[in-house]
């Protein structure tokens, strides 16, 4: 380490590099050993002690009673009254990105939107795309 007298020739600001440089160096990281006594280190793990439970007896939980919904009448078709799009894929064939496609073309079957961002299909309508655009007419 270089002394005072050394550094006076050099500037007020190199001797005082030199000086927090020297401090740096001569502060060493604490050791395991000479934390405080009820000091954990970073990698210490807790043990925390394991006390003994006794056995509680099996009760089972009850639950409420969950609402059951009214059975949808029989004289109603089965179809639902709107389908989104993976469903309308699944039902015409096609992936889910080629309905995408073909909306974005304003090609394909029609389709309605429902609120900001949800696209629905009718059933009628994709059956009258299918109707249209068999290879068989």
């Amino acid at each position: 380490m270089l002394g005072g007298a050394a550094l006076a020739g050099k500037g007020s600001k190199d001797a005082l590099r030199v000086s927090v440089m020297a401090r740096r160096a001569s502060k060493k990281s604490p050791k395991t050993g000479s934390a405080l006594p009820g000091q954990l280190g970073l990698f210490d793990a807790i043990e925390a002690p394991q006390k003994a439970r006794a056995p509680a007896a099996a009760k089972p939980m009850k639950r409420a009673p969950r609402a059951v919904a009214p059975p949808a009448s029989s004289s109603k078709s089965e179809r639902p009254v709107v389908l989104n799009p993976r469903e309308a894929a699944q039902y015409l064939g096609v992936s889910v990105s080629t309905l995408k496609l073909w909306r974005a073309q304003k090609i394909g079957p029609k389709w309605t939107k429902r609120g900001a961002r949800l696209i629905a299909y009718r059933p009628a309508d994709l059956e009258q795309f299918l109707d249209d655009n068999s290879k068989n007419s």
